[in-house]
């Protein structure tokens, strides 16, 4: 089944039916159809046996019971941070519990009398109402402003649900369930005009975004399209994957030249090597490139890595994104470049994992710090002045920081790269959000458009270490 995918003890791809992203897994019918068909089965159990009355008394109580236990189990043990994504092996827990009640929880029970008190019926009653409302509320909140919600926001809203909640099951859910009132005919053609009337104001409002974006541009401000086109993950991504895919190996006419250079790491590796291409900068070299996903870091050692890698990520990281795999670029290569989005865990040990690769004296390696601009909306600066923007400035996360300063005291400041040092020296060391042709320099905070990539890549490679090259 696809959930055994996920089971962390279990890393064959064979037990897999099939394999798929952790996403498409939550939200499409393929990763969930075994959630429905256990109740499914349920209720043919039920129909072909009228209700479960063979089982004796104490037994109905005991399953009914353990059905509950494994529902608070799930709710109290299921953390994300120590289990794979969701839907996973773990999901059986509270599924199985829930099945249990069904089959088990009749009104003669304790289990199904407590259940069945107002008390608890009404948060039954509205619970679907109350699933639909939350996330379009809690993502609105969270999209509408650069800043976090606060926690009196979020609490506002929560409360808000309940009531909002309890509208739509006596408005919208209890009417369309009168079928004296509304037949099915009507509506499947209710649904249906829905879903059209939702489509064209959807078409309508991608149009006007459209627009607004061709007005922008005809008026001389570039900022829109520069967006559209360099500032998304596509563009961050682009470079570096034509590379890893066309040729990831070095060719013999480089072998006397000693112009070989392996870049190893994440998507802040990936912005790097936009640096070198934007700006035209290692144009001596061969360049090979390997991805590690930020989420299983870069560490050779004695210690298992899956045990330090977040629960949840582990998955991802087994039998993958290990530089392990790239040591054989390594050792043909004269230059390593580690670039990423450091954890502390792998920014302590990175001593360890640099003397691992038993580099010659020949070799050269260079740490790429990583970068954090804080939160950037880029909506927010359409319309702006020139003068408006060049006045953009922003704190660095302290977590940031800290962790370039974990790797300053760690490893030999002649080969560490503190990219957040040498770009943000506005007051107070904030960093500047545009350049000083007005374009915006990160997208999200993390990852750099192309004049990003162009102006930080000339800042860098004019400056120790990296000047060397």
């Amino acid at each position: 089944a696809q959930w055994g995918g996920n089971l962390q003890s279990i890393s064959d791809d064979r037990f897999q039916i099939f394999s798929q992203h952790t996403y498409a897994s939550f939200y499409l019918p393929a990763g969930r159809v075994w959630e429905l068909l256990i109740g499914a089965f349920a209720a043919f159990y039920l129909r072909d046996n009228d209700s479960v009355e063979k089982p004796i008394y104490k037994h109905r109580q005991f399953l009914a019971f353990l059905g509950l236990v494994l529902i608070i189990v799930a709710v109290v043990y299921l953390d994300h941070q120590y289990i794979p994504p969701f839907p996973n092996f773990y999901t059986l827990i509270p599924i199985c519990g829930a099945a249990l009640i069904i089959l088990f929880g009749e009104k003669n029970t304790l289990i199904g009398r407590l259940l069945s008190t107002r008390l608890l019926r009404w948060p039954g009653l509205i619970s679907y109402s109350a699933y639909l409302w939350h996330q379009p509320l809690l993502a609105f909140v969270r999209l509408r402003s650069q800043e976090s919600p606060t926690f009196s926001t979020i609490l506002i809203i929560i409360g808000a649900i309940p009531l909002l909640s309890a509208l739509s099951y006596f408005f919208i859910e209890q009417p369309f369930r009168n079928k004296q009132r509304f037949s099915q005919r009507i509506i499947f053609c209710a649904a249906g005009i829905a879903t059209i009337v939702t489509l064209m104001l959807a078409l309508f409002l991608i149009r006007t975004a459209d627009n607004r974006s061709m007005i922008m541009n005809n008026g001389g401000d570039p900022y829109l399209p520069d967006l559209q086109k360099y500032g998304n993950w596509k563009y961050v991504v682009k470079a570096f994957d034509y590379r890893a895919t066309i040729n990831n190996s070095f060719s013999n006419a480089t072998i006397k030249s000693k112009r070989r250079i392996v870049l190893i790491g994440d998507s802040f590796a990936q912005d790097f090597y936009n640096m070198i291409i934007e700006g035209r900068h290692l144009l001596k070299y061969e360049i090979c490139v390997f991805y590690v996903s930020a989420r299983c870091q870069i560490y050779i050692g004695p210690e298992d890595r899956l045990n330090l890698i977040e629960a949840g990520h582990r998955h991802t990281c087994t039998n993958a994104y290990d530089i392990k795999y790239a040591l054989p670029l390594v050792r043909q290569a004269n230059i390593i470049i580690l670039a990423g989005f450091w954890q502390e865990w792998s920014a302590r040990r990175l001593p360890s994992t640099l003397k691992l690769l038993n580099l010659t004296k020949q070799q050269q390696v260079f740490v790429i710090g990583a970068k954090n601009f804080g939160k950037v909306n880029p909506a927010l600066y359409v319309n702006k002045s020139m003068e408006y923007r060049l006045k953009q400035y922003q704190n660095s996360p302290a977590e940031a920081l800290k962790i370039n300063q974990l790797l300053e005291e760690t490893i030999d400041k002649s080969i560490f790269v503190n990219i957040q040092k040498m770009v943000c020296t506005g007051r107070n060391v904030t960093c500047s959000l545009f350049t000083r042709d007005g374009k915006l320099i990160s997208h999200d905070g993390l990852h750099l458009t192309k004049f990003g990539a162009l102006h930080i890549g000339n800042i860098i490679f004019k400056n120790k270490p990296l000047n060397r090259l």
